[in-house]
């Protein structure tokens, strides 16, 4: 699986020059937030995990390469922690996430209370 997959160009471009960085290492950071989401259980199994015992749907949709979550920010905050992502780093991904995901279905309600996640599956 691509964990850049679900990323359209156009999207990683325009995210990149706003928060004024490189799209390469935008793209760097997006890879980093996958691969650490899969090397928990899995991204599968995480989904499953979180489906299961958060107290609310965090599966807003999925689509042949992508599931796409709204989930509390502080899953944001513990990947960041857990990744070393500079605050600058961890806002420019997470926006990242936000534009694909409400690009991505036509119901974005889900991501006005909650954060966007997009994982490759």
């Amino acid at each position: 699986m691509d964990p850049l997959a679900p990323f359209e160009s156009a999207v990683v471009e325009a995210v990149a020059n706003d928060e004024g960085l490189d799209p390469a290492a935008l793209r760097d950071l997006a890879r980093r937030v996958h691969t650490h989401a899969d090397s928990m259980p899995g991204v599968d199994e995480l989904v499953m995990e979180w489906r299961r015992f958060l107290r609310y749907e965090p599966l807003v949709a999925r689509t042949d390469d992508a599931y796409l979550l709204a989930v509390e920010p502080t899953i944001w905050t513990e990947f960041g922690t857990q990744l070393g992502l500079t605050d600058r780093e961890l806002a420019a991904v997470r926006r990242l996430h936000d534009w694909q995901a409400r690009r991505s279905v036509a119901e974005t309600a889900p991501f006005d209370a909650r954060a966007a996640l997009v994982l490759a599956r």
